[in-house]
């Protein structure tokens, strides 16, 4: 039989000890990304700032392009801000 302060003599009280919860884990995910990609907007080769406030004047809007869907995704997972380096598109050789 378990007694306690509170309860007395009571069955089936179990005692496990004192748990302190009071930390927290600050960093529970996701908090920078860069995405190198091929977009419509922004400047090619150097790197630029997205935030959910300015994605579409600076990329452009493009919900089928896989580089602003990552870029989105990223956004929506509560990341301040993605680093993006837009690329090129392969020169083809003239023949």
């Amino acid at each position: 039989m378990n007694t306690t302060k509170i309860l007395g003599e009571a069955v089936g009280v179990q005692w496990q000890g004192v748990t302190d919860n009071t930390e927290t884990n600050t960093v529970a995910g996701l908090t920078q990304a860069i995405v190198i990609g091929r977009f419509k907007r922004g400047e090619v080769g150097r790197p630029m700032v997205i935030t959910p406030n300015n994605i579409r004047g600076q990329l452009g809007h493009e919900p089928t392009n896989p580089y602003y869907i990552a870029v989105q995704a990223c956004l929506d997972a509560g990341v301040p801000s993605v680093q993006v380096l837009r690329v090129a598109d392969s020169i083809q050789p003239e023949e």
